[in-house]
């Protein structure tokens, strides 16, 4: 029984195994379709059902896929399909070729958004907090970071799509200031058309606000009065017409137009989810990742990577992503840094930066270990006591931040710029 055991993880390497040889131009493209169960079949263009030629090569085709992949295909006579034209196109958009016009496509539950990443250039300069896990300080970060922008007079626009875990609203605004909706209103009503109503109903300011040259507007998760917030988080990630991506760019669009910030900061949900890919990759921002030197971390920071790795997405994706070292410890800090970013580096080494064979090999992109302007070399946030996890930010004292965020702001702020002048 052992020997008939494919696994899940070696399917999409059989597949590309049995079609790595250059085949007859008869068929003009083949789509290997997994399904939601894991189980692969083979699509074509209904043109071909007709012909003799293209019909043999197809069962030879199925046959060999259910040979080699044993439970994860069907049997060959329920292997095939032939769509017509308009459902071909549908499939061609989530596909990825693999063979001489031979494509993948991963029919996917969730994390569809993990797949692909946006590179086009951003309306606005839109930075994602993002984390692996979640407890490393990204909700203070984007508060304090707010705070830092607006005192140097930029318009920033903070919007809480933790929607499972939402902290910014009760953390930076107090309960009389809440505003009446949140970012679950705007997606339920825009169901039925009514996302317009929403929007300037979404909006407050913190208290602290008023003392700075520019404006902080926050968008929480919910509203002053969450009145069934289940009900409207069960329809939140719901596709329409359209897939949820584009209705969470919808919203941002939207927002923009009525605030009119000059900064974008996007509070992610952590771990692997939807919205979180959304925010990471669908949107062009820049990604600010959270960590802290714990193995867990380092683990799941480099199930993605590889991910990245193996869809050839490492060339988009990293040259927008800095790490950041949240709840720094503050005995044996430096000690810490550098083991930090020496991880990092490793990270970055083994999956989004390329091999350098020599020193002057210019073709490919890597850093040395201590290059202050790489990706892998932290943005560093030290933890204290008057910022520790749960503090209320509805008052930022100078002195606290100071002593915590004075590194990341820097940094920060030559990040902006590096960015502004790209842009």
């Amino acid at each position: 029984m052992s020997e008939n055991f494919v696994r899940f993880d070696s399917t999409l390497v059989r597949v590309i195994d049995t079609f790595r040889y250059p085949r007859s131009e008869a068929i003009e493209r083949i789509y290997i379709i997994r399904d939601l169960y894991g189980k692969v079949r083979i699509a074509v263009a209904d043109t071909a059902e007709g012909k003799d030629d293209s019909q043999r090569s197809l069962k030879e085709n199925a046959n060999i896929l259910h040979q080699r992949l044993g439970a994860h295909s069907y049997p060959p006579e329920e292997a095939l399909l032939f769509l017509e034209a308009d459902l071909i196109e549908e499939l061609h958009r989530d596909a990825r070729e693999i063979g001489n016009k031979v494509y993948w496509v991963d029919r996917l539950l969730t994390g569809r958004d993990w797949w692909t990443v946006n590179s086009g250039d951003p309306s606005t300069t839109t930075y994602t907090l993002h984390s692996i896990k979640g407890g490393v300080g990204r909700s203070t970060s984007a508060a304090i970071l707010s705070w830092h922008l607006a005192r140097r007079g930029e318009n920033v626009l903070v919007v809480d799509l933790d929607l499972e875990s939402p902290g910014i609203s009760s953390a930076m605004l107090d309960r009389s200031s809440q505003p009446e909706l949140g970012v679950v209103d705007w997606f339920v009503e825009d169901l039925v058309g009514q996302g317009g109503h929403v929007v300037e109903r979404m909006v407050a300011t913190p208290s602290w606000h008023s003392d700075l040259r520019g404006d902080v507007c926050v968008v929480p998760a919910h509203g002053a009065q969450p009145s069934e917030y289940l009900a409207k988080l069960g329809r939140v990630y719901m596709d329409t017409n359209e897939r949820w991506t584009m209705r969470l760019q919808r919203m941002l669009d939207a927002l923009r137009k009525a605030v009119e910030p000059t900064i974008v900061l996007l509070e992610s949900r952590s771990g692997l989810h939807d919205i979180a890919a959304a925010t990471v990759t669908d949107l062009n921002a820049h990604v600010m990742l959270f960590a802290t030197d714990a193995e867990s971390h380092w683990e799941d920071y480099g199930i993605l990577f590889e991910h990245w790795r193996k869809q050839e997405l490492a060339g988009v994706i990293r040259d927008r992503l800095s790490i950041v070292s949240g709840l720094t410890p503050d005995i044996d800090t430096e000690a810490y840094i550098a083991r930090f970013r020496e991880k990092s580096w490793v990270l970055f080494q083994d999956h989004l930066y390329d091999a350098i064979d020599s020193p002057d090999d210019r073709g490919g992109f890597a850093y040395d270990l201590l290059d202050h302007h790489a990706p892998h070399d932290p943005f560093v946030v030290n933890w204290t006591r008057g910022l520790a996890a749960g503090a209320s930010l509805r008052t930022i004292e100078g002195s606290a931040v100071e002593q915590a965020y004075s590194s990341f702001l820097r940094r920060f702020d030559e990040l902006l710029h590096v960015n502004r002048v790209g842009l």
